[in-house]
């Protein structure tokens, strides 16, 4: 186990997969049908999302933060939970939740994980480890397949004040964050795009599903 913060980003509005909130009753969610979909308490396989990141992370770090803005007790069950910092913007995007776990990691490395990615490769953390202690000293690492996967990533906690500058400047976009301090790339080839796929929308959960499914018949 490293000297490594894990941290779980479940603090957004999952407003594209709100459909499923009549849908609540079954195997789809945990919450109250008169609740809005928390997407990290998705049930995939009868297990929340947040669950499948959080087995992701465990062995490899000291604690996981889960940065989330409602349903609290639940959360906790999987680590320290830790909302958006007051001072910033209100539901302005991810880099509310890197910031304020930043903030709040008691280590000075951070692993970061969205709560919708939930087939993650076995060797994420250690690619991410491995680069840094190869690297020349960089801040933050994020992974790369067919294309960028930004909240995919390793970063210090160094980085903190610079990226309260950039929100307080009215910025939002992570990749050009990165791009600023700079990042380096863990290449994971376009072959594990499959991975780090996002579940934004019902269709992708519907797909998610399958997927489990087709690994289960294989």
């Amino acid at each position: 186990m490293q000297d490594l913060t894990g941290a779980i980003l479940a603090g957004g509005q999952a407003r594209r997969m709100q459909s499923l909130s009549s849908q609540a009753a079954s195997p789809l969610a945990v919450q109250a049908a008169d609740q809005p979909i928390d997407k990290g308490l998705l049930l995939l396989q009868d297990r929340p999302l947040v669950a499948w990141q959080h087995q992701c992370l465990a062995p490899w770090v000291s604690e996981i933060i889960v940065n989330a803005n409602q349903n609290d007790a639940r959360y906790a069950q999987y680590g320290r939970v830790v909302a958006d910092d007051a001072d910033l913007p209100a539901q302005q995007g991810p880099l509310m939740g890197v910031l304020s776990i930043l903030r709040h990691s008691r280590t000075p490395w951070v692993v970061i994980v969205p709560v919708d990615s939930p087939f993650l490769p076995q060797d994420y953390v250690p690619r991410l480890l491995s680069a840094q202690s190869e690297g020349q000293g960089q801040l933050a690492y994020y992974c790369r397949a067919e294309r960028d996967y930004p909240l995919c990533l390793l970063i210090h906690r160094e980085t903190a004040a610079g990226l309260a500058d950039y929100i307080q400047s009215g910025q939002r976009r992570v990749i050009p964050w990165l791009e600023k301090i700079p990042a380096g790339v863990v290449e994971f080839g376009a072959h594990a795009d499959e991975h780090f796929a996002n579940i934004n929308t019902p269709t992708d959960f519907e797909a998610a599903r399958h997927q489990l499914l087709n690994r289960s018949k294989a």
